[in-house]
């Protein structure tokens, strides 16, 4: 009986799995907030009420996206290269890996980052883990505030902040104008580096 029932959970992990892939290619090719459960209850070969032994609703696939998003977010920023490297390759380092992360995955960081889903409000367990996460990264800019290479008349929370609403702004300038090019490249892609130069000539310590 044990076997049997181990066997059925592997099956309905399968299907998870399976529905939300398709729900981030549907989001990916009709827009986040156009995700239709019978688009993709058809996909599966499924009626549409059978998608609900899987999940309740709309939004709990979204929330599980939302989650899921966050982790791989909080990876991809901790394992990103030269975070013990010199300061200018260690904030563009930031920098790149944060809009790569929004290319590569851009359903995901419309989810996370922007609000597309009118109504859909992320459950306590998943914003836990988007706010464990998003403190992850913060923490990687307080040994760059704090290392004295740094000089400004900001709050850290404020200089931290101002820089990734910079990063923040030229990753949507970038997918919005070439988001088929790659980090370096198109009109504000390629603008990485001579961002992370107009912080450190204003910041910098001379």
């Amino acid at each position: 009986m044990a076997e049997s029932l181990t066997r059925r959970e592997l099956v309905r992990q399968e299907t998870i799995e399976k529905i939300l892939a398709i729900a981030r290619e549907e989001m990916q090719e009709h827009g986040v907030a156009a995700l239709s459960l019978g688009a993709i209850a058809r996909r599966l070969g499924m009626r549409t009420p059978s998608l609900y032994t899987y999940f309740d609703s709309k939004n709990a696939i979204y929330d599980e996206l939302f989650r899921r998003g966050f982790l791989a977010f909080g990876k991809q920023m901790n394992e990103r290269p030269d975070q013990d490297g010199p300061l200018r390759d260690n904030l563009i380092s930031v920098m790149s890996s944060y809009m790569r992360f929004a290319q590569e995955n851009p359903d995901l960081y419309q989810l996370m980052f922007q609000r597309p889903v009118p109504g859909f409000v992320p459950t306590e367990e998943s914003m836990a883990v988007s706010l464990a996460r998003l403190g992850e990264v913060r923490t990687q800019f307080e040994p760059i505030f704090s290392s004295g290479q740094l000089e400004t008349n900001l709050p850290f929370e404020e200089a931290r902040d101002l820089y990734i609403a910079l990063q923040h702004g030229l990753t949507e300038l970038h997918l919005a104008n070439n988001p088929e090019l790659p980090v370096g490249e198109g009109r504000f892609g390629k603008l990485v580096e001579q961002a992370v130069q107009f912080v450190l000539d204003a910041w910098q310590k001379q």
